[in-house]
């Protein structure tokens, strides 16, 4: 499968003077050519493009589909929404493999709401989706599309993502509820605050379609695809986001023909471009509910009138940026179970000392740091660019 690489650049450009300014941003799209339906194929490309182009400026996304359904024509689309995009043209367009890909320019004005913090990067354990009816799998013998979605799904957040790090972990997590000692373990062992789990609820096959009864092949089957993914704060031990993706395709192979998803000829299959663009929506609406969740600093030394930070330039932190101290102390819940408690303090922080993944950084004061303890966190209150 040819996966569409995303170009961004950016140029200012002043659309009202004195006034308010705006940017335009360069992205690229793709969609399925369903039925030789070009324009609904170049429709939902464009969508897949102003998304990633929404994403990378910090604006929303969550109203992409309005914003696209102006006036679409081949050369450029004038959009009637008074919101964050007020002008998108098409500037190449080609068809390969059974999909439209299209490069747009979109003109973007700055979100007045936008994440303070968007500079820096989370870090975001995913663990390995998985099957849950894996008899549904029998068929093609597809067992593993969970480990094929989840590759898949990583290099789709990959295309789109400015604000997260990924980190796939070794092992699916299974639990519904992860006990307050297997999430601190899992932000001790692995570094991440933000989890993702997904599922494979659905893979089975559906009536006959069409008209292929011919002796020598089996009928035509409509084959379902449906995935529940979740995000949660497993610090804070709320869920962020969760949503269930459905999809389906005619399933035109054999019921003998044994074909591998970690092959290009699956995703070339209208089963796998249908999966390929579920997979691609559900990284953006990941991006989307994390990219404005805040950034937390464990302090992980405390000497004097300084503190070590499990932060660095890795997560765009810069020398001179200033943080607030977090203390941070366990209470039980309303079910008695143990909880984190972060509570604001008065105390200011800059950071004087970076490397890759740690930073140094001392009271703005000079104060010494007597009530600050190994566990407390510091998160970002201005930036020193």
């Amino acid at each position: 499968m040819r996966l569409s690489a995303l170009r961004l650049s950016l140029l200012a450009v002043s659309v009202l003077p004195a006034l308010v300014s705006a940017d335009w941003y360069e992205a690229a799209g793709q969609a399925v050519l369903r039925a030789g339906d070009k324009v609904a194929a170049r429709k939902a490309a464009t969508e897949d493009a102003v998304r990633k182009a929404l994403l990378y400026s910090g604006a929303s996304i969550r109203t992409v589909q309005q914003v696209t359904d102006g006036l679409l024509t081949q050369e450029s689309m004038f959009l009637h929404s008074q919101g964050e995009v007020q002008n998108v043209q098409i500037i190449s367009e080609t068809e390969e493999n059974g999909y439209i890909n299209v490069t747009i320019r979109a003109d973007i004005y700055p979100d007045q709401n936008q994440c303070t913090n968007l500079r820096l990067k989370k870090q975001l354990l995913i663990s390995p989706f998985v099957i849950e009816n894996r008899e549904q799998a029998l068929v093609g013998q597809l067992y593993e599309l969970d480990q094929a979605s989840t590759n898949l799904f990583i290099q789709k957040l990959e295309e789109s993502s400015s604000s997260s790090l990924l980190k796939l972990l070794p092992h699916p997590i299974r639990q519904q509820e992860l006990s307050y000692a297997d999430r601190g373990a899992l932000q001790r062992n692995y570094g991440g605050r933000y989890l993702l789990k997904a599922s494979l609820a659905d893979l089975s096959l559906g009536e006959r379609v069409g008209t292929n009864w011919t002796f020598w092949s089996d009928p035509d089957r409509e084959r379902f695809y449906q995935l529940q993914l979740e995000l949660s704060d497993i610090q804070q031990h709320k869920i962020l986001f969760s949503q269930t993706y459905q999809t389906s395709a005619v399933w035109d192979l054999r019921e003998t023909t044994v074909i591998s998803p970690k092959t290009q000829r699956f995703w070339h299959t209208d089963y796998g471009k249908s999966i390929a663009r579920v997979l691609n929506a559900a990284a953006q609406d990941v991006e989307e509910a994390l990219r404005c969740e805040a950034v937390l600093a464990d302090i992980t030394l405390v000497d004097q009138h300084k503190v070590l930070l499990n932060l660095g330039s890795k997560q765009g932190l810069n020398i001179g940026d200033e943080l607030s101290i977090l203390y941070r102390r366990q209470h039980k819940d309303s079910f008695g179970q143990l909880q984190d408690q972060l509570t604001v303090s008065e105390l200011k922080i800059k950071v004087t000392e970076l490397t890759h993944n740690n930073a140094w950084a001392q009271s703005v004061n000079m104060d010494l740091l007597a009530n600050v303890q190994v566990g407390d966190a510091a998160t970002l209150v201005s930036n020193s660019k």
